[in-house]
């Protein structure tokens, strides 16, 4: 039987109408060596048309989950991608 953990992803976006920066929180559930999205689902009241319990929720997941590890593929790549850009400097100053 595989076991399933939670996990969370912080970080900040830009807003394109705005132009300021928000934070997000991504949520996912780990089923073994799949990573499945989760969507903290809003409902919203008929009379008032708003969630009074929609950040409780939020908080409650953010709270119970762990902090998803960076992907070692992308780490890898942002090492990859500094060593060329050093390498390509000493050879001669063409960038090419």
């Amino acid at each position: 039987m595989a076991e399933v953990k939670l996990y969370k992803r912080s970080g900040t976006y830009l807003d394109q109408k705005d132009g300021t920066e928000k934070p997000f929180t991504n949520f996912f559930v780990a089923c073994g060596d799949v990573f499945v999205p989760v969507e903290v689902k809003y409902f919203e009241d008929k009379e008032t048309g708003r969630d009074d319990r929609y950040r409780e929720r939020k908080v409650l997941l953010s709270a119970f989950a762990e902090t998803l590890p960076e992907r070692k593929n992308a780490v890898q790549k942002d090492k990859a991608a500094g060593s060329k850009s050093a390498s390509a400097a000493d050879d001669d100053g063409i960038p090419f």
